[in-house]
């Protein structure tokens, strides 16, 4: 395991509208996986199993492959905003002591509500 993660060089390359490549320099993974690997989907789940634990007493979450989401239900609008913020703290703070950055341009918010509403 420790010679698949050690001593990797990852770069980024984009195509941009003329599809002219261009590309950052070569730089040394300090952390995470190798995307674009076989290996990368299971590496990546088992380093985030613990998060679902970090919420699991405010919200349900679902984890598939790089994707999360996560269910709060409330009938009280304070509650469920409560909720809600106390999850996101959570998870930031997860975030931030396994040196993860979470993505707010592809973090979404989706509200469900009944046809009875209060």
């Amino acid at each position: 395991m420790q010679s698949y993660l050690h001593n990797r060089y990852q770069r980024t390359v984009i195509k941009d509208k003329n599809l002219n490549k261009l590309s950052s320099s070569w730089g040394i993974t300090k952390h995470g996986v190798p995307q674009g690997s076989v290996l990368g989907p299971l590496l990546f789940l088992v380093y985030i199993n613990d998060l679902p634990i970090t919420i699991s007493k405010i919200a349900k979450s679902t984890i598939f492959t790089d994707d999360m989401s996560i269910i709060i239900t409330n009938n009280n609008k304070v509650d469920l905003k409560n909720s809600l913020h106390l999850t996101m703290i959570e998870i930031s703070n997860w975030f931030r002591r396994n040196l993860l950055t979470l993505n707010y341009d592809k973090t979404y918010f989706l509200q469900f509500l009944t046809k009875k509403t209060e």
